[in-house]
């Protein structure tokens, strides 16, 4: 059941899962709002009973449900982005009308994550480690998608405290292969380079016009330089591309990697931590190239000169695209070890 909807007392035998998302966290396509659904699947794909799942949005149903005694005790609630402030919420009503719970989330944003502008913005992060440290107390257990991730949270915000708490597992983004396949009946790939991101600061207006400049046999797509696409056209865009030019200047989950690779577009990105990992050596190059303004002047004959040779020898880099199409689903993304997990805690 989803959103919050008014049900029937949950039989006692029953395990009571409940899933919570931000809605001023997660947009429709983000892999949090898939997680219920993925949950669903994987139960009934392996024959399991015993489980009544629901997923909320709405804090206010839930502190109702508490305050009415609905909420068994030792039911599970899970946070596919644990950042947000209903961990802290749920914890303190459990303690207050004294139904104990169990608590798990997934964390891949936070202000652990270096230069993410969103959770760390002017690089002042003292109140945002304040603030996730007590996210994270209020967790039973809480998951992370690489090593790097978890290291970097254990440095920075638990502080070494509780570290059995702290795991590394696949996030369940296993949904993307079958969606990544509607794109892909008539696919027929050209000598294009995408760029789809959806704003642009002043050194990626640099690249759009030095781009559009130097390359004659290839074309430049700026899939979003005016108008923000919806993910079909975006998706359909990528396909339809060589190398997708990603130029990060900070860690991430590796979505948009995992979706360039299965419409078997080269992600190009930079060879910084957190990133290095998920795509081989030749689809990375340094990040000094794209630093900022002034290394990227110094740097731009080199960075043409790695997209040409990608997209001009793409055929040779088929293998590589499969090999770690599998590895990202296998390391990173089968929800199955993450299912497993879950439920048999």
């Amino acid at each position: 059941m989803k959103m919050g909807q008014e049900l029937s007392l949950i039989s006692i035998d029953m395990k009571a899962i409940y899933v919570v998302l931000d809605p001023l966290l997660t947009k429709d396509d983000d892999w949090e709002s898939h997680f219920t659904s993925i949950l669903l699947g994987y139960i009934e794909s392996k024959n399991l009973t015993g489980y009544h799942i629901e997923e909320y949005t709405d804090l206010a149903v839930i502190k109702s449900k508490f305050e009415k005694k609905e909420i068994q005790p030792n039911s599970l609630f899970i946070y596919p982005n644990a950042w947000s402030p209903a961990t802290t919420y749920v914890k303190h009503w459990s303690e207050t009308y004294q139904i104990p719970i169990k608590s798990i989330g997934l964390w891949s944003k936070g202000c652990f994550v270096g230069a993410d502008p969103e959770f760390r913005p002017l690089n002042d992060r003292n109140w945002r480690k304040v603030y996730e440290r007590a996210n994270f107390r209020c967790l039973d257990k809480s998951f992370f998608v690489t090593e790097y991730f978890k290291e970097q949270f254990r440095i920075y915000v638990s502080k070494a405290v509780f570290p059995s708490r702290l795991e590394v597992l696949p996030f369940p983004l296993d949904y993307l292969p079958l969606e990544m396949e509607m794109y892909k009946d008539n696919l027929y790939k050209q000598d294009i380079v995408i760029f789809p991101w959806h704003t642009y600061n002043t050194l990626e207006e640099q690249f759009v016009y030095d781009f559009i400049r130097v390359f004659k046999d290839i074309k430049v797509i700026f899939a979003q330089e005016h108008n923000p696409l919806t993910r079909a056209q975006l998706l359909t865009q990528i396909s339809k591309a060589k190398v997708a030019f990603l130029p990060y200047t900070y860690p991430n989950i590796g979505k948009e990697i995992y979706e360039c690779l299965l419409l078997n577009t080269i992600p190009l990105v930079p060879d910084i931590e957190g990133i290095r990992d998920l795509v081989p050596a030749d689809f990375r190059y340094p990040p000094e190239w794209t630093d900022n303004i002034l290394s990227y002047c110094q740097y731009a004959p080199n960075l043409v000169e790695k997209i040409k040779q990608l997209t001009f020898n793409y055929s040779s880099y088929k293998n590589a695209i499969l090999e770690y199409q599998e590895y990202l689903y296998l390391e990173h993304f089968n929800s199955d070890r993450l299912f497993t997990q879950i439920l048999k805690d």
